[in-house]
């Protein structure tokens, strides 16, 4: 048996109940959840590492990724956001920014380069499976630079991988089907994907 990422807070999943027009959306730190996937996904020596993310890896450092709950997830496009992946940044100035930056340093002590916000109220719902796909799809959005032969590019002044945020990529999506392939939802989704939905 695979093992399991742990479950989101009951405090923040008593923000998912209730009427939608009134309700608001809470946030806060996945600490437990960072760690999880330190020791799992990102750990070359448990059952659930995935070599995919090994500039990840190299960068196991508290400022460089952090996780989110989110209370519940939104819609954009006619579609449900339950998960995402930002590069954290400030496009304002002054009291602004500020502000920004101390919300961060509430929440985790520093500012994050990468942040993932998951819809808490679907991962205390998903199957693990699922909850496993949404985690490595946001991790895959943490994307590398690398050379015409694959290889990974670093940085002269820091000797560090060169990271970038990745937009939606088909190969990658097909990564993330490929490993949870056993679970029939999975399944379906790849179905979709493969008939051009």
């Amino acid at each position: 048996m695979k093992s399991k990422p742990p479950m989101p807070p009951k405090s923040i999943l008593d923000y998912s109940i209730g009427d939608e027009e009134f309700k608001v959306l809470e946030f806060q730190p996945a600490t437990e959840l960072l760690e999880w996937v330190n020791e799992t996904i990102l750990n070359e020596h448990h059952e659930l590492y995935n070599p995919a993310f090994e500039h990840i890896t190299l960068l196991n450092e508290p400022e460089f990724l952090q996780f989110l709950w989110a209370s519940d997830g939104f819609n954009k496009a006619e579609k449900r956001v339950l998960g995402q992946c930002e590069r954290v940044s400030f496009m304002a100035g002054g009291w602004k920014k500020a502000r920004q930056e101390k919300q961060m340093r509430d929440w985790f002590g520093l500012i994050p380069t990468y942040l993932i916000t998951l819809d808490a109220y679907y991962c205390s719902q998903c199957t693990t499976d699922e909850y496993l796909a949404l985690i490595e799809h946001e991790l895959a959005h943490i994307g590398v630079k690398r050379d015409e032969d694959g290889n990974m590019l670093f940085s002269d002044a820091t000797g560090l991988p060169k990271h970038y945020l990745a937009n939606h990529d088909i190969e990658e999506f097909y990564s993330v089907i490929e490993r949870y392939k056993d679970n029939a939802d999975i399944k379906a989704l790849k179905d979709k994907v493969a008939n051009g939905g």
